[in-house]
């Protein structure tokens, strides 16, 4: 007795309609080199600056510290992070069919690589926002325009992983990652797009890829490491400073 298929659907459909979802092989992907460039670019950042200014500044033949002519095109490099948040979009829509974890994976390879890069950055605004209560008048006007500047930067590279994120909690969602029963609720759904607004805000969107992180329970080694540096040197700095007398214990 012969197995009669429904109208319109042929023994070949069905067959790949059975067929079990690619198994997750986890390790290296190609998609983590773009994350990699990003932080390569990033970090190389104020020696492109440097070298592109004295190039227009040799094209226009301005010397000394002039701006009138070569002034204003090196500043459209305060949106190259944009233009790699773009590139990332774009590869992120081009590769969407990849299993979720991968783009957990290149997010984190750039959240945690710019660790330093924040914490550079946080402390040169801290200083130019201590630097406005000085005695020094000038600073009151300098300060404030250099803080915005460098908020701006912080801020268009923080989006460079949002595409990776992003996609991430969309896949989550559908997969159902963040509910007990591994299905699609409403729950889950709103988990995901809170974990998606917490990309745009320093901090929040570290916070929402650990959550990640131990929902999917990978990189959790790793997690923990990162986390506990800063406190690690710290207290190593600390104990440091007290050794050498320059801090009472």
């Amino acid at each position: 007795m012969s197995y009669q298929y429904p109208a319109g659907v042929t023994q070949q459909q069905t067959q790949i309609q059975q067929m079990p979802p690619k198994e997750f092989k986890g390790g290296f992907h190609p998609l983590y080199l773009l994350p990699i460039g990003c932080l390569t670019l990033t970090y190389g950042y104020i020696i492109l600056f440097a070298v592109v200014t004295n190039y227009l500044r040799s094209l226009y033949g301005v010397k000394g510290n002039s701006d009138s002519e070569s002034g204003g095109l090196p500043f459209l490099l305060v949106f190259f992070p944009f233009v790699l948040t773009g590139i990332n979009t774009l590869v992120t829509i081009l590769c969407r069919k990849l299993d979720r974890r991968y783009f957990l994976g290149a997010s984190l390879i750039l959240k945690y690589g710019m660790i330093p890069f924040f914490v550079a950055g946080g402390l040169l605004i801290a200083i130019f926002f201590l630097l406005i209560f000085t005695p020094v008048v000038i600073m009151i006007f300098v300060s404030p325009p250099i803080i915005i500047v460098l908020s701006v930067i912080g801020w268009l590279t923080l989006t460079e992983s949002m595409p990776f994120m992003i996609m991430y909690f969309v896949k989550a969602a559908k997969d159902g990652v963040f509910s007990r029963n591994k299905v699609k609720t409403a729950g889950n759904i709103v988990f995901a797009v809170f974990g998606c607004i917490m990309q745009m805000f320093f901090c929040l969107d570290v916070v929402a890829a650990v959550i990640a992180v131990f929902k999917e329970k990978r990189h959790v080694k790793l997690t923990i490491v990162i986390l506990a540096l800063p406190i690690v040197l710290f207290g190593v700095s600390m104990a440091i400073l007290v050794a050498a007398g320059l801090i009472k214990g």
